[in-house]
């Protein structure tokens, strides 16, 4: 009673005052950033709860967040940086350093998995696909489903002959915009998106599915108002782009796009799963979630009468498969059949396997053609020596006055294109960081790194697009050590490291050059168990479709003010601008 007094004194209201305020300090200091003992971070995080996002959002103004993450390595010496990306959150590590992280990937992937970081920020969309998924058993299973979209015969015989149709339904649009752009500029984003969302979802469905997102475009400028396309035009002054009418995207794969796009929304909030949970609530998200679950279930279902409908001859190979729900059913079937279980075609494993297929396919395909069409546009001579090569390589086609098939394109090693998709995947930045969360207190270039630790591996900047810092080989890992005496160590020679040079590729006496994978650091696909698993098809789409719009068209330099490089995340990391001034090759 007498405590209770107490407090209504002058005293008692001061030494309150001065308990809650130490008791608010003390809390306000626990809950400050906690580096990582010995590795360096910026001063600025560590004093404000909320980490470095301030200084991320003062320093991002009109471009890429995942740019400012690369731009913190550039800025502080050595290959290992902390940074505060969550509000009260552990640090993450900062990797710069091109000979380690591939020997976390390939060598040290049973202590570096998938973070949940990028579970969380991922999941909102496909939950219970294998990229959302640590690495185990049910992991496994998941991969087996698909396991067969990556082999030859898909391909070859399923894969590349719809990339093959889609990308000239995307001439066929070209030559008519080149024909009526009256020597203007136009945006190639949304053809590039739409000629690769019809390539991966011919080889997803097979060509029975209905809906295409070229192929109206072509339509309104084939069919529409004329007035229309001459208000365009006369709205595009000199040097200016001109705006050609679009006509409406079918809903199935406007909510198809909507996917990607709402990543690419969560990514800005301090925690992926705050914006998950607001979605909830957004009506746009929950009907594009709909459509995207209904015309994912109908296509199962169409799948399952095929299935049902082959001959015990067909059954007995992969020829009878026009797609990928094809081969993912008939694993289903043979997987129930080994368990003694009837299948499960229809489920959430299903459902978002094909979904990622799709959304995985396409976004890092287009976004990797626009960077690369900006490339080849400001570098001519490049675009000349490829068309040439292009030529060389397939003279049947040259002599007959078409363009190259699909059998040609895929069966034809052409070392000059192998070099410039390499090239162009190293510069691009699709994925300009990769990710990895370690499961036991581990080391990383010599310091302690506690289990749960998130690290982030640059996909460009230093160690890939510009020279990194110089590492004590001493502090290296004994597998990154053995791996370098084994099979050297990868890395250019000069300071040209940003230069588009597709030729760095390429080993050999001039006229019978050899394309070389290996002769330097790139993380385009990440490494190992974990690496991405549509490295092969992305490699058949991108052949594909540079070597028919190269043969095609010659990219014109585009004004200034329409080539800039600034960036946008969504999934991936897209550009901002990319125009094309078309010229038909004869």
């Amino acid at each position: 009673m007498e405590t209770l007094n107490m407090l209504d004194t002058p005293t008692g209201m001061g030494i309150a005052a001065v308990a809650t305020t130490a008791s608010a300090y003390a809390l306000y200091r626990r809950l400050l950033p906690k580096p990582i003992p010995g590795i360096p971070y910026n001063q600025e995080a560590v004093n404000s709860l909320l980490g470095d996002l301030p200084a991320m959002v003062r320093e991002t103004v009109d471009g890429s967040g995942l740019d400012w993450i690369v731009s913190q390595a550039r800025n502080h010496p050595g290959p290992l940086f902390q940074i505060f990306l969550q509000p009260f959150g552990d640090p993450f590590l900062l990797l710069s350093d091109f000979r380690e992280a591939q020997d976390v990937f390939l060598r040290r992937s049973h202590e570096w998995d998938r973070s949940d970081w990028s579970i969380e920020m991922i999941g909102g969309v496909g939950a219970h696909h294998h990229i959302n998924l640590k690495a185990g058993p049910v992991w496994k299973a998941h991969r087996r489903l698909v396991q067969d979209l990556m082999t030859p015969t898909f391909l070859h015989s399923v894969a590349a002959p719809n990339i093959y149709e889609s990308v000239l339904d995307l001439i066929q649009l070209w030559d008519l915009k080149a024909r009526e752009s009256g020597g203007h500029p136009f945006s190639a984003l949304d053809d590039i998106y739409d000629a690769a969302m019809d390539a991966v979802i011919a080889f997803s469905f097979g060509t029975q599915y209905p809906h295409r997102a070229v192929r109206p475009q072509l339509h309104i400028l084939r069919d529409g108002d004329r007035a229309v396309l001459q208000k365009a035009r006369d709205a595009a002054s000199d040097g200016d782009a001109i705006v050609f009418p679009r006509a409406e995207t079918h809903e199935t794969i406007a909510a198809t796009y909507k996917a990607s796009k709402s990543i690419g929304e969560v990514i800005n909030f301090p925690r992926a799963r705050y914006g998950w949970y607001w979605k909830k609530f957004d009506l746009s998200e929950r009907r594009a979630t709909r459509i995207r679950h209904g015309y994912l279930k109908e296509q199962v279902e169409a799948g399952v009468e095929r299935l049902k409908a082959r001959s015990q001859e067909d059954a007995e190979g992969e020829e009878w498969a026009k797609s990928a729900v094809d081969l993912m059913l008939d694993r289903e079937t043979k997987f129930a059949a080994k368990e003694g279980r009837e299948p499960v075609y229809w489920s959430p494993t299903m459902r978002d396997e094909i979904l990622g297929f799709i959304i995985a396919g396409h976004d890092t395909t287009s976004t990797t053609m626009l960077w690369g069409l900006k490339h080849l546009t400001d570098a001519p001579a490049v675009q000349d020596k490829l068309r040439a090569a292009l030529r060389e390589a397939h003279p049947n086609a040259v002599e007959e006055s078409r363009a190259p098939s699909a059998h040609e394109i895929t069966h034809t090693t052409v070392p000059y294109l192998e070099a410039v998709i390499e090239e162009n995947l190293r510069l691009a930045g699709t994925l300009p960081v990769l990710e990895r969360q370690c499961n036991r207190d581990t080391t990383i270039l010599g310091h302690f790194v506690p289990k749960g630790t998130t690290m982030i591996v640059l996909g460009v900047g230093p160690g890939i697009t510009e020279p990194g810092p110089s590492v004590d080989e001493a502090l290296r890992s004994p597998t990154s050590q053995s791996a370098a005496k084994e099979r050297g160590v990868r890395s250019w020679e000069g300071d040209d490291w940003g230069v588009f040079r597709p030729e760095r590729w390429l080993g050999g006496e001039a006229g019978s050059e050899s394309f070389d994978s290996t002769a330097g650091p790139t993380m385009a696909f990440g490494f190992g168990l974990r690496g991405c698993f549509g490295r092969r098809l992305a490699y058949v789409e991108m052949r594909i479709m540079i070597t028919l719009l190269i043969w095609r068209f010659k990219l014109l330099e585009c004004p200034e003010k329409l080539s800039g490089y600034g960036a946008t995340d969504e999934l991936t990391r897209k550009p901002q601008q990319c125009y094309v001034r078309l010229e038909p090759v004869a």
